[in-house]
């Protein structure tokens, strides 16, 4: 009975390990297209990338089931080509981004990233909205063009960017204040030949933590008997 005890606790452990620690990473990382099908065209002006550009999230197929959204104007990356050349860290790993505008990227993912896989417009303004956290130079948040004195990176209105995705990238930005700054589950992808990407690994699902309390449960019940027999 003891040994049956003892290999009881032992898979509960070890489920509890699996479920808390990060994904391995296997290179190498595709992009296999974006995650709804098509994108948003949108036109930017910025010392990095100017003219037409497709703003959305898109899949990763290495590493299965990853959506990942572009922090990266530099650079670019093709659908469908292997790449061998990524690392991944975490977001609050990461060497590049400094302290507050990680805390804003992890308001913006905590506030709108679901919303932000609806459609094709929420998907554009949310990495619309990114773009300007990432490359933002002063304390302002804004990414309609026409306001010169606020925003970070000049977007160009409509016709060449849909007004619809200015202003829900907008609200957006104006609302992150109301969400956590806490960057636990959000990784970063970092090329120094390709355009850089980030994930979000979301908290476990109620059924998953009601799983972990009853395997926790067994081990303090287990363990209670093996003191008091």
């Amino acid at each position: 009975m003891r040994s049956l005890h003892s290999g009881l606790i032992g898979a509960c452990l070890l489920g509890v390990c699996l479920m808390f620690s990060p994904a391995a990473y296997a290179e190498p990382l595709t992009a296999t297209g974006f995650y709804l099908g098509s994108a948003q065209t949108i036109s930017l002006t910025d010392p990095a990338r100017n003219g037409n550009v497709s703003a959305g999230a898109f899949s990763l197929n290495p590493p299965a089931g990853e959506i990942a959204y572009c922090i990266d104007l530099a650079q670019t990356i093709s659908f469908g080509t292997p790449y061998a050349d990524y690392t991944k860290s975490s977001l609050a790993a990461d060497g590049v981004l400094s302290p507050l505008r990680k805390g804003e990227i992890a308001q913006l993912f905590h506030g709108f990233y679901t919303t932000s896989l609806l459609n094709t417009t929420n998907s554009a303004a949310f990495q619309l909205a990114l773009w300007e956290i990432v490359f933002e130079t002063g304390p302002s948040l804004d990414v309609d063009g026409a306001h010169a004195a606020t925003r970070g990176v000049n977007y160009a209105t409509n016709p060449d960017t849909p007004g619809s995705v200015i202003a829900i990238a907008d609200s957006w930005l104006a609302g992150l204040g109301a969400f956590s700054t806490d960057t636990t589950g959000l990784y970063t992808y970092r090329s120094p030949e390709h355009q850089d990407q980030i994930v979000y690994h979301r908290t476990p699902e109620p059924p998953t933590l009601i799983i972990l309390g009853a395997g926790l449960g067994l081990i303090a019940f287990l363990t209670r008997r093996r003191v008091n027999p």
